[in-house]
């Protein structure tokens, strides 16, 4: 059974275009800057125009309040997603994928129950390393589900032959899909020649991609002004060892629990479950040092030093987490190890357990280990 992931900002977004893809949608306009600022914008993901893409844009250009408010929400999440594929190799233009998936939300949950910023189902999420349990939620979690999305998208890159372009409509509709759609073509491999033989949603899914980049890029031509959002976009992060509640470190600090809540995303009851075997991250906004202190004190981190800039201050120590990777052909730990920023051949085998010579088994998970980005 064909399963794809539409969450309600993707029904809204597609309504206009849910058509059959012979029969084409009222044009309202044909800018032909679309052309050639799409041109401009071109890096490594190929943005191509055509009708679809044309009448994507004339529908999404009318949706001032939401651009308002996603470019906004992008002051704080898009250098999140920027430093991680950055550091992962993947195309810094794949962060808008999270605008088409989530609005930039990390509660968003779609019909078919994913969660967070880059809609991770369950079963997905747990295959690139996401936790959910009672206390938490890591596919809310802005950087560890763009790691995980990094991940996918690697893995999906390498298997539709370094196409981009299917690589975004996998993230729609899954790989079945792809596949199937592939045998219908008689082994057609770019996503122009498969588009009609894809769901419907996904057909609509890649325009929909290119137009937002367009858009979001080019809102000043729409009259749209970013608002800023309701919570401090410059943050620091400390460890957390212990079990504490999230309003308690707000009344510790005499800071807004809601900011709090807002910023720290994953953690569905308010809890931070820390340890000292396993830290957990705690974001806030940028403090002052007593308040930053008083938190450390609590949370049971190193304090700054009194009078210490926090852009200077001494680095909090380094906390870990577990990520996966699918072993491609071909693959061996030093290609492994190049991929993930910091990573070697000797960590690799560590956290694996795996023999001085391993053998690399296509289709196999691998752990890899990667320092939390603050």
């Amino acid at each position: 059974m064909r399963k794809l992931k539409t969450n309600i900002i993707l029904l809204s977004m597609f309504a206009a275009l849910l058509v059959n893809p012979a029969q084409a949608a009222t044009v309202k306009a044909d800018d032909p800057s679309y052309k050639v600022g799409l041109q401009e914008l071109q890096n490594i993901v190929p943005l191509t125009y055509n009708n679809y893409v044309r009448d994507c844009i004339n529908n999404l250009s009318g949706q001032r309040k939401r651009f308002s408010q996603m470019l906004g929400l992008s002051k704080y999440y898009f250098p999140i997603y920027e430093k991680v594929f950055k550091e992962r190799n993947i195309p810094e233009e794949l962060k808008y994928l999270s605008v088409v998936e989530s609005s930039l939300n990390p509660q968003a949950v779609s019909r078919a129950e994913a969660v967070g910023p880059w809609q991770f189902l369950y079963e997905v999420g747990k295959k690139y390393g996401l936790a959910v349990n009672d206390t938490v939620d890591e596919r809310r979690d802005p950087v560890l589900a763009s790691n995980a999305a990094a991940s996918y998208l690697l893995d999906a890159y390498e298997m539709y032959s370094h196409d981009w372009l299917l690589v975004i409509a996998s993230y729609n509709c899954g790989h079945n899909n792809i596949k199937w759609a592939m045998e219908e073509a008689g082994g057609k491999k770019d996503y122009w020649s498969l588009r009609k033989y894809l769901p419907v949603e996904t057909q609509n899914y890649v325009p929909y991609f290119i137009a937002t980049v367009y858009v979001m890029n080019n809102y000043r031509k729409y009259g749209i002004a970013p608002i800023d959002p309701d919570f401090s976009v410059q943050t620091e992060s400390v460890p957390v060892k212990k079990n504490v509640y999230l309003a308690e470190i707000a009344q510790k600090a005499n800071m807004s629990a809601g900011e709090l809540f807002v910023l720290n995303p994953a953690y569905k009851r308010g809890i931070v479950n820390g340890s000292e075997k396993a830290p957990r991250n705690l974001v806030l906004p940028v403090l002052p040092t007593y308040s930053y202190n008083a938190i450390c004190a609590l949370v049971g981190a190193p304090p700054r030093l009194i009078g210490a800039d926090p852009a200077t201050a001494p680095a909090a120590p380094v906390v870990y987490y577990l990520i996966t990777y699918t072993i491609q052909p071909g693959d061996n730990l030093t290609s492994i190890a190049a991929k993930f920023h910091g990573a070697t051949e000797k960590e690799i085998r560590d956290v694996n357990r795996l023999t001085e010579n391993p053998v690399l088994t296509p289709g196999n998970i691998l752990n890899i280990r990667q320092a939390k980005i603050n």
